[in-house]
Parts: C-alpha cells; sequence; structure tokens
C-alpha cells in the first residue's frame, strides 16, 4: 500500500525507518487495511506527512481524511506543524486543501532528481515537488474552574467578529444585547471546547444535554475546518444530537447539513423573543444507533 503513495520502494526506504507507521482497519473482523501513512518528526519541531495511501476499494469514503484529522490530533502536543510533499496535480492538491493545508513553498525538479523513472498523475510528468503545512491546532475542554473572565472576555470578542462576519440581519443594538448574555453562557455552559494555536483561541463550541447550544470560529479561520473539527468531537465524544440555527443565516444549516444534521422544526423568533426565526436540527436516529453500535463494539 505504501507504494500508491510513493511508487519507487528505494524513496520509502529513506523515511520508513525513521518515521511512525500508521494503519486504518474497517470494523469488521478480520480487516485489511484501509489506509496508511508514515509521519516523521523533524528537527524544526514540525513532522511531515511522508506517505498517505488509501486502497484502491475505499478511495473517495473519506478515509484519507479522517486518518490526516486522526494524525493531527496524534501529533498535536509535540509538534507545531505537519508538513507534506506533493507533486502538481489537481485532484491531491485539492485533497490536502480541504485538509485544511496552505502552500508553503516549492522544490524544484524534485522528481526528476530523485525518481529513477518519469512520475506520471492526472496525465501529466511531475517535476517539482510542492509543499504544504498545517498548523496543529489544540482541542481541548475547559472546565468552569479555568474561565477567567479574561479568558471570557477574549472569547466574546470572539463572538462578535465571527458573528458581524456571518449573521448580517442582526443590528448594533442586537449585538450589545446578546455580549452579556454570551459571556453568561459560557461562564455557565456544561461544556466549553476550544481549538487554540499557541495562546489564541481560533473557535469555541458549547455543549449541554446532547445539544450544541454555541459554536463561533474566528473570521480569519474561516475554510480550515475548525467548525468540521469541533462538531465531529461532540458527536463522536459527547453523544450530541441537536442544534439550533438561525433560518436567516444560510449557511450555518447549509454547514450543519454537511454534517449529516436534518431539519426537524422551525420556531418564528429566537430565545429573547426577537423576529429571527429559528431552524431545529437533529442528527438521524438511524445515524445515531449506528454510532452507538460502533461504540459498543
Amino acid at each position: 500500500m505504501l507504494l500508491l503513495g510513493d511508487e519507487q520502494e528505494s524513496m520509502i526506504d529513506r523515511y520508513l525507518d525513521r518515521g511512525d507507521l500508521f494503519v486504518m482497519y474497517g470494523e469488521a473482523e478480520p480487516s485489511e487495511p484501509l489506509a496508511v501513512a508514515v509521519v516523521t518528526q523533524e528537527d524544526d519541531g514540525g513532522c511531515e506527512l511522508k506517505n498517505l495511501a488509501v486502497a484502491p476499494t475505499c478511495q473517495r469514503q473519506g478515509y484519507g481524511r479522517q486518518l490526516v484529522e486522526y494524525l493531527g490530533r496524534y501529533y498535536q502536543d509535540v509538534c507545531h506543524t505537519l508538513w507534506v510533499g506533493t507533486g502538481d496535480s489537481r485532484q491531491t492538491v485539492s485533497f490536502y486543501r480541504s485538509c485544511g493545508f496552505v502552500y508553503s513553498h516549492t522544490v524544484p525538479d524534485f522528481f526528476t532528481r530523485h525518481y529513477d523513472h518519469p512520475i506520471v498523475e492526472e496525465g501529466r510528468v511531475l517535476t517539482d515537488m510542492i509543499y504544504f503545512r498545517k498548523p496543529l491546532d489544540r482541542l481541548c475542554s475547559v472546565s468552569a474552574a479555568e474561565r477567567t473572565e479574561e479568558k471570557i472576555g477574549a472569547w466574546v470578542l470572539l463572538w462578535e467578529e465571527s458573528v458581524r462576519a456571518t449573521h448580517h440581519f442582526l443590528n448594533e443594538e442586537n449585538i450589545e444585547t446578546l455580549r452579556p448574555l454570551v459571556a453568561d453562557a459560557l461562564r455557565e455552559i456544561e461544556t466549553l471546547l476550544i481549538v487554540c494555536r499557541d495562546e489564541e483561541t481560533l473557535a469555541f463550541m458549547g455543549v449541554e444535554q446532547r445539544k450544541i447550544e454555541m459554536l463561533f470560529v474566528r473570521p480569519t479561520c474561516f475554510g480550515e475546518g475548525q467548525g468540521s473539527r469541533l462538531v465531529r468531537t461532540a458527536l463522536e465524544q459527547y453523544r450530541v444530537e441537536y442544534v439550533d440555527v438561525n433560518e436567516q443565516n444560510p449557511r450555518a444549516e447549509g454547514f450543519y447539513r454537511h454534517l449529516g444534521f436534518r431539519t426537524v422544526g422551525r420556531t418564528e423568533t429566537d430565545a429573547q423573543g426577537n423576529p429571527f426565526p429559528i431552524l431545529h436540527m437533529a442528527f438521524p436516529e438511524s445515524e445515531i444507533r449506528a454510532r452507538e453500535g460502533l461504540r459498543k463494539k
């Protein structure tokens, strides 16, 4: 399977012995490998994804993305950045960008200098190695005792930035009214999860009684997958089933639909009685039962 990701064995030999080998298997027994990866830790405090391959019969089913997300969680406490070098093929570049990687630099003529035969992808002979990087952001739960007023103030500012970028139906008076309510919710919510990069919070989510009560992402981090990461954590670890979204924020409804939620109800006003319709969304019962079954296994 490693030869699917790097088709010259002598190149694999250069990094395999000094790297960590990860193999993904299915739930059924016995199971053939679904995907493999090799990651090396580098001297600069980063780590590099040297090889990533998904079995041909399992491609386009999300296994590659799941493995990349797992690697990010695995190395987040020991490395600050995950690097990957790849050829300039549209499909591969698109995949890594969708996983949150951004362009870093190019190594000219890498494939022509290091491989003993032409490397062809999508009908093109590869020449340069294109490097992408993904900061390894930490996701953690913040206890009530850890929620200092200074932190709450910073999270409220993040909320306001996010709201101004997405909730265009709110006016200044609405935002002023909501600001102290958000601060109180951050103090009191049962579970508060944050994604941080160094000391900066990039996104936060509040969960209570199997419901996502709040989810906000810093606008500069839109498109990085921070919100999806938080929701998947809520589904997998906190058994979340419900979420409410503003009808006037179609981007939010589309986001949750993409992750599997479905609209099951609607109210004409929000919790404060404002004329902002609310859509009530739920994770399908069939998906919940399947998830619970996998957890029992």
